[in-house]
């Protein structure tokens, strides 16, 4: 008689084998005698700060210079809901929600990166990286914000603009794949989809626009 296999056991023992100020390994056995491993990160925040621009809707979005991208890179403002795993590791001894604290973090990543201030914030969606990396994206809509001056940190300055992009220039620099965090193309695309600007097909997302 064949045996039945094992569930995957949802709330095992975890163990770390690396831990660094950012990333940490963790390991654990998922069914008896396996061993599963994946890398977290402590969570982060993404804003679709609305606007207008030549009396269409608009984006205010960052130019950045990334590493990962080669260059400049068109970006959501964003950043860190904890500036390291120790803070992280609190909150999760806390058993607190962390919904509260990832407005406070949109909110200050948005005066700093973007110069926004006041408006209103509304949780999207929390985007999951993949089953062996934990590094939750919590994206807000922002509307009603005044826009200002940034609050740059200071090895930030000169490597992040913000910038005003319409609901046509987003969807040109989706379509030449000039916005890389793969996350948040995909949030644009819908938020383009929901505002009227195109239209998803069966065959491909890309084909009827409607500017």
């Amino acid at each position: 008689m064949s045996q039945k296999p094992h569930k995957l056991e949802m709330k095992p023992e975890f163990g770390v084998a690396y831990r660094g100020k950012m990333f940490e390994i963790v390991t654990w056995e998922g069914k008896p005698g396996v061993k599963f491993e994946a890398a977290v990160r402590a969570p982060g925040v993404r804003l679709i700060i609305e606007t207008e621009k030549d009396g269409m809707k608009a984006l205010l979005m960052t130019k950045e210079i990334r590493r990962e991208a080669g260059g400049d890179d068109f970006r959501l403002p964003g950043g860190k809901v904890f500036d390291s795993l120790e803070e992280l590791d609190k909150h999760r001894e806390s058993g607190k929600d962390i919904a509260p604290l990832t407005e406070i973090a949109a909110k200050k990543e948005g005066k700093e990166e973007a110069g926004i201030s006041g408006g209103e914030y509304t949780p999207l969606e929390v985007s999951k990286a993949g089953a062996s990396v934990e590094w939750d994206l919590h994206y807000f809509k922002v509307t009603n914000a005044e826009i200002g001056e940034q609050e740059l940190e200071e090895h930030e300055q000169g490597d992040i603009e913000a910038v005003v992009l319409s609901a046509r220039e987003i969807f040109e620099k989706l379509s030449k794949r000039e916005i890389k965090e793969g996350r948040s193309a995909d949030m644009l695309w819908f938020w383009l989809k929901d505002n009227g600007f195109i239209q998803f097909t069966d065959s491909d997302p890309q084909t009827s626009k409607r500017f």
